[in-house]
């Protein structure tokens, strides 16, 4: 049976979706965006999950790299001069590297991000389109990073470590002497093309325009597009995730159509509470969101030193409350909803990781790759991973840095 959420929509008014401006997890697109929220997160699952049957799909979807630094580099469209920079190239006073002195003079306080930049600034002309074009992507690793052990080569850019077999294509890779994930394009939409880095859009990076990228013998161009192989999604976890998405379905059917109002501007403080539930391993509710709610409402009360705005800030939360708990059943459904979309995507997370080229682990603990990017011909995009997998990475990660501080300690 099709799950279709778009018959609710039928007696909505019909307004298109606009691009995200953040990356978003797929099921918080309920929470943030009402009604429209609910069919895109929808049709990303079902596009989702068609591309992992094989079929044709209208979604462009990508394997989140934990690469570090970001890079943007590319033909400067003002100057027509190849550049390198961090994120810094679209501060309102840019720091754009065309040589190696501007680099040391941009980011010389940060000795690190120098050599990665003088890297980047030195192999990345080889692999430039003769098209030109500004890009960015996080760098895998440069000549020197790369370690074999045990038949397996190594990069651990940020968090994760990334391995292949030392006499796999990938390994081999690895111990080129700059690895890089290019994942974004940034272009001119308007203005006649003209303009400097400020006035681009950024949009993934598409096939078409990863092809004409060039081969050089010393850059590992990793590619993160997904290569889907339908064996890997087997009928159960088919099975497993159609059953999420019958029982999303009927939570959504049970709502009334004035349901997402009343969590209009509820977004972000939901999310949050998601996420701290996430953190300690609890589960969302609505008597949880209003004691977080309250929690931070104490906390900015403690700090309002005159007694009228004090008052304020106590009325405005009462007021809060109020509105909530006469609208508890909206709230209910819609964490219900939440929780069994997020119960979906963490199927397709999970058949998704099996698709991945490399080994992922975290100070020695085999893991799950970060995640997957996704984003649709509107331009809309949603995150697919196990946030409680990544809450866990962090935690590892957290526990391998203070690992670190001691030994250093010892010696």
């Amino acid at each position: 049976m099709r799950i279709d959420f778009k018959t609710f929509l039928t007696e909505q008014e019909e307004v298109k979706g606009k691009a995200l401006k953040h990356l978003t997890h797929v099921e918080d697109h309920v929470i943030h965006g009402g009604h429209e929220g609910v069919q895109l997160a929808d049709e990303h699952l079902r596009g989702m999950h068609d591309m992992l049957l094989g079929k044709n799909s209208k979604l462009h979807a990508s394997t989140k790299y934990d690469g570090a630094p970001s890079i943007v580099f590319g033909t400067h469209p003002q100057t027509g001069q190849f550049f390198v920079a961090s994120k810094s190239a679209f501060n309102k006073n840019p720091k754009i590297n065309y040589t190696e002195e501007d680099i040391e003079k941009n980011h010389g306080h940060a000795p690190g991000l120098v050599e990665k930049l003088k890297h980047a600034l030195k192999y990345l002309p080889g692999i430039m389109p003769r098209t030109g074009g500004v890009y960015q992507g996080d760098l895998m690793h440069t000549e020197g990073d790369a370690q074999t052990q045990n038949g397996k080569t190594s990069v651990t850019p940020n968090t994760l470590t990334y391995s292949a077999p030392a006499d796999s294509v990938e390994g081999r890779n690895l111990n080129k002497k700059l690895g890089i994930v290019v994942h974004t394009q940034y272009k001119h939409t308007a203005n006649g093309g003209r303009g400097g880095l400020e006035s681009m859009n950024a949009g993934p990076l598409q096939p078409k325009d990863r092809a004409k990228f060039k081969e050089h013998p010393d850059v590992n161009n990793i590619d993160p597009t997904i290569e889907v192989n339908p064996s890997n999604y087997s009928p159960i976890e088919q099975q497993a995730f159609l059953n999420h998405m019958e029982k999303a379905k009927r939570v959504y059917s049970a709502m009334k159509p004035e349901a997402m109002e009343a969590l209009a501007g509820h977004g972000e403080q939901m999310e949050a509470h998601v996420n701290n539930m996430i953190r300690t391993g609890g589960t969302p509710s609505v008597q949880g969101y209003m004691d977080h709610l309250t929690a931070r409402h104490q906390k900015d009360v403690d700090k309002v030193k005159t007694e009228a705005t004090k008052q304020k800030k106590i009325q405005a939360h009462a007021d809060l409350m109020s509105h909530i708990s006469k609208n508890r059943e909206h709230f209910d459904k819609a964490l219900k909803l939440h929780g069994h979309l997020q119960d979906a995507k963490n199927i397709l997370t999970n058949v998704l990781a099996k698709n991945s080229q490399y080994e992922h682990s975290v100070a020695g603990e085999p893991t799950g790759p970060e995640g997957t990017v996704v984003v649709d011909k509107q331009g809309n995009a949603s995150k697919f991973n196990n946030r409680r997998e990544f809450n866990r990475l962090n935690f590892l990660k957290g526990a391998f840095q203070k690992q670190q501080v001691a030994n250093a300690e010892v010696q």
